[in-house]
């Protein structure tokens, strides 16, 4: 190898520092992108096959085709070279690459009979300039003749080029969070390899086969976001062994160690690096129970400061997305545990401007919205969201209005990622569908049951709910192209729809305790309101009209009154009104979300939003006490049940086995019911029949998501 330093065409390599050098601009290249560069100018001319590049350069470790064609691509884009026309790398098809460029050491000149010489000798640069000047003149007036003939052809219709989806990825299981390169040439995503036992970053370019593994750590890699010169990607390592979240960054050829950037007090984990790589955007927490912010971290410094404080009635800032001139951020505002709108704020701080009103429901797939993404031209923001009763790609101008629908995407999209060049958009398209299942509850210790798959669709069913009698289950099911109100037998037989709002999205229904009418919740475009619908059929009634979030309903024991969350009083809190409608009093004063009342109608069980726990308030006012303070997990506010003698709810962990758990309220002790297959994800539903002998939920069954690529997204 030459460690010296030499030319290359134009450019000064400078192999001791990694860099090439043009009009005073330097550009660093990573040690084995260099040593690939010094390999080919040692032989410049001839072709180097890629098993000698390989081996010369990668000699303590084995490495894909993959690795070198990635870092001939950094060489190129460092050179500005093109890969149809090039003028310093050339591809040799089937065989290798070949220095074409002309190649100088020590600023000595090749022979001045070589061909290089001969050729530059040829060059009209080093023509007189009477010569020069007619040429020019000559050369002009061809121009000016082609361009009359360009322009009296051209066709008027300049219509852009129609969009083309086309499957990216098609791995087995699980490939998510796509993150577009800045070039729109590679896509590093998330993946849980071929034997999914493991989740980490994967890199795989827009023309490539095969994926290169950028992680290699035992725990969970998620939220890949790459550098401005896509040498590098930032991403976010869970451990779930003592829940913490660091940031890392790694070499996007998988050629240098990675190295922790900061640790992340969130669960919601979203990263976005700056195009003009001055900060990295994730959301974190001040302390517990506290809202998540959006903070701004220095790659270069070390230093991280807050960009917003979300009002304290709001549960988080989250999901940050930089704006391609890097003076603006987007994020999702959530002001419950389920919902949430887009904001835009200036990177140097402000009031925030508040960019969509939908209250859009949370997707359960790791970011509220599910993703957000800027238009290459800064002017629109790309967003997933059930707005249209399923997840899917919508566009909203930066300055708010009414969004649109992409013509690309369908159902059950995620995550999109833009380019900042090659108009080409990447997005998450899942399927799996949630169904219902069955399972019997021994009444002791713990026995594997079979569970049942009960009600089952290609779409959405959750929230099941066992009717008084136990012979019938309400649900909620978007197998009609929206969310809405079902119910069956108790067998998973005779379906009928409830309600047809044919838009918004209608969810967590309860029973009244005649069985003769259920309660829910509905939102149409902004917040949600309590409805009640006759079990016989009917047009529903809305209970609620205050311009505030009233969701998650359930009835007293006397069928008197409707509990229901809401943020009216500025937080998120539990409220009562009666069930024939009237005044609404409010009744927990420090938080509140779903409840229910006990069977004899003296206290009320409540858990607290997204976070962990239950707790007791005397239903005639008192000191509330914590029940059981780290169960249900967080996030799982829908997965616990209340019987006459104990709390019933699903126990589940990260990549653990779940299990049906029973808390004994005359013990205070805990039991294990029945055990589940390992499940990753529970969604919303859970509920125990009234002779306690089953319970119904519901579950992701094997989830499949492909990572699609649109080209010439516009």
């Amino acid at each position: 190898m030459v460690d010296s330093t030499f030319r290359v065409g134009e450019f000064l390599i400078e192999p001791q520092l990694n860099t090439i050098t043009r009009n005073d601009q330097s550009t660093r290249l990573e040690p084995k992108v260099m040593q690939v560069l010094q390999r080919l100018s040692n032989t410049a001319g001839e072709v180097v096959s890629k098993e000698q590049l390989m081996r010369a350069v990668w000699t303590d470790t084995i490495v894909t085709d993959d690795v070198l064609t990635r870092a001939v691509s950094e060489l190129r884009k460092a050179f500005g070279d093109d890969t149809k026309e090039p003028r310093y790398i050339q591809t040799i098809p089937k065989s290798g690459y070949r220095l074409i460029a002309h190649v100088s050491y020590n600023g000595i000149e090749p022979d001045p009979n070589s061909e290089h010489t001969r050729i530059r000798s040829a060059n009209p640069q080093s023509w007189s300039w009477p010569i020069r000047l007619s040429w020019l003149v000559l050369i002009l007036l061809i121009l000016s003749s082609v361009a009359l003939i360009y322009v009296s052809r051209k066709p008027l219709n300049t219509a852009r080029p129609t969009m083309r989806v086309v499957p990216f990825t098609s791995f087995p299981g699980r490939e998510d969070q796509a993150a577009l390169s800045p070039d729109g040439n590679q896509i590093a995503f998330v993946w849980e390899g071929e034997k999914g036992d493991n989740i980490d970053i994967y890199v795989k370019s827009i023309n490539g086969d095969r994926p290169l593994r950028i992680t290699t750590d035992p725990a969970i890699e998620m939220s890949p976001t790459w550098s401005p010169d896509a040498q590098r990607i930032a991403f976010v390592r869970f451990t779930p062994s003592d829940y913490r979240f660091t940031v890392f960054v790694a070499s996007a050829l998988g050629t240098a160690p990675e190295r922790m950037l900061f640790s992340l007090n969130s669960e919601l984990p979203t990263l976005s690096w700056s195009p003009d790589g001055k900060f990295i955007a994730a959301a974190e927490s001040f302390a517990k129970k506290k809202p998540s912010h959006i903070v701004l971290f220095s790659p270069e410094t070390g230093e991280k400061r807050n960009l917003t404080t979300p009002p304290d009635q709001y549960w988080a800032d989250s999901t940050p997305a930089f704006s391609p001139d890097s003076k603006s951020v987007a994020f999702v505002r959530e002001n419950t545990p389920i919902t949430g709108d887009i904001y835009v704020v200036s990177v140097t701080g402000g009031e925030p401007r508040r960019v969509t009103y939908d209250n859009a429901r949370h997707t359960f797939s790791n970011a509220i919205v599910g993703g957000v993404a800027w238009a290459a031209d800064g002017k629109e923001i790309i967003f997933s969201s059930t707005r249209g009763g399923t997840p899917s790609l919508w566009r909203v101008g930066i300055s708010g209005g009414e969004p649109e629908r992409l013509a690309v995407g369908g159902d059950n999209t995620f995550y999109p990622s833009t380019s900042l060049r090659g108009n080409r958009l990447a997005y998450t398209q899942m399927s799996g569908g949630t169904p219902i299942y069955r399972i019997e509850v021994p009444p002791a210790k713990c026995q594997h049951g079979q569970p049942v798959k009960l009600v089952a669709s290609t779409r959405e069913d959750q929230s099941p709910r066992y009717s008084p009698d136990g012979k019938r289950i309400a649900f909620q099911s978007d197998r009609s192209g929206n969310l809405e109100i079902w119910m069956c037998d108790s067998e998973g037989q005779n379906l009928t729809q409830l309600t047809f709002f044919g838009k918004g999205q209608a969810g967590t229904p309860q029973w009244s305790p005649d069985g003769k009418q259920i309660a829910f919740d509905y939102r149409a475009e902004g917040r949600a309101d309590v409805y009640v619908v006759k079990v016989a059929g009917g047009v529903p009634q809305r209970m609620t009209a205050e311009s505030a979030d009233d969701s998650v309903p359930s009835w007293s024991v006397d069928g008197k009154y409707i509990y229901f969350a809401s943020d009216r009083g500025g937080e998120q809190q539990v409220w009562r009104m009666p069930a024939e409608g009237g005044q609404a009093v409010q009744v927990t004063r420090q938080g509140g979300f779903v409840a229910f009342e006990s069977g004899d109608g003296k206290y009320l069980y409540y858990c607290k939003g997204f976070g962990p726990g239950i707790w007791r308030l005397p239903v005639e006012g008192g000191q509330e006490v914590p029940i059981l303070p780290d169960q249900p997990r967080a996030g799982c506010w829908g997965q616990w049940a209340l019987a006459d003698d104990g709390i019933y709810f699903i126990k589940a962990q990260w990549q653990t086995p779940a299990s049906v758990e029973f808390f004994s309220f005359t013990t205070a002790q805990i039991t294990t019911m029945v055990g589940l297959e390992k499940v990753n994800d529970f969604v919303s539903g859970f509920a125990i029949s009234p002779d306690h002998h089953e319970v119904v939920y519901a579950r992701r069954d094997p989830i499949k998501s492909d990572i699609m690529l649109v080209e010439n997204f516009h």
